[in-house]
């Protein structure tokens, strides 16, 4: 934590002395006057309504996205003939670049849904290759062993392969849950949504201020660290469930 902080405070000096030789405010802001805009967003109900957009968006979608990503990938695992039709096009979706789905999304459906689905595809394939490589190194004799009792899939699912494949999933969440912040904020700046940070800063950088930027994206900084803490003491909690 100390060597944390000490690289926290480095970065701070480094910034203070940038903005004293720079001496532009439109360029490189001080420190100081970002870190006071910050803390006035604490009294501002936009801050709070735009948080709360940009979170339920990547909430429905991470959901979604790790149910769909999670059945496929134990499918997949199971059947090889299944997982031959479907690695292909999941393959072709983790290579689509973010911009792609942006582009053909906004044609194709209207800009609230295609923040949703911009958010689904960049986290899905995850998933189900996260859920898939699980599946396939479930040891051959504890294969033998589900299969030779016969018991319904739904038992098996919920006593054998989830719990064996569930650090492949934790694994997965702990990927995904900071990027899908990442990627539902840079969408909603590229659609131009009604609500959202990506909307606050959007409207930051049509009014060219450069402060009310930076004091955005520090507050990203935050809230993705959050949530990547959030992610691990849940990985923590439920190993720690099991072991009792």
């Amino acid at each position: 934590m100390k060597r944390k902080l000490t690289t926290v405070f480095i970065l701070l000096i480094l910034w203070q002395m940038a903005s004293w030789m720079i001496q532009k405010e439109v360029i490189l802001p001080f420190p100081g006057d970002v870190l006071m805009r910050m803390g006035s967003y604490l009294f501002n109900k936009s801050f709070y309504i735009a948080i709360f957009y940009t979170m339920i968006r990547i909430l429905i979608s991470f959901v979604v996205a790790m149910l769909v990503g999670i059945t496929l990938g134990i499918f997949s695992g199971l059947y090889s003939s299944f997982r031959q039709y479907l690695q292909p096009i999941m393959t072709l979706l983790q290579t689509i670049p973010q911009i792609g789905y942006m582009l053909i999304l906004l044609v194709w459906v209207d800009s609230d849904l295609s923040l949703l689905l911009i958010i689904f595809f960049m986290l899905m394939p995850i998933f189900y290759f996260n859920t898939m490589h699980g599946m396939m190194h479930i040891d051959s004799d504890l294969q033998d062993i589900i299969t030779l009792y016969h018991h319904p899939l739904y038992y098996n699912l919920r006593y054998a392969y989830l719990p064996l494949i569930k650090g492949y999933i934790l694994s997965a969440v702990e990927t995904c849950l900071p990027l899908s912040f990442k990627v539902g904020v840079m969408a909603e700046v590229f659609v131009s949504a009604q609500h959202g940070i990506g909307k606050q800063l959007y409207l930051a950088r049509v009014q060219i201020d450069m402060i009310g930027i930076f004091a955005w994206i520090l507050w990203m900084v935050i809230i993705v660290w959050m949530l990547t803490k959030f992610s691990t003491l849940i990985m923590r909690w439920i190993q720690n469930k099991n072991k009792k």
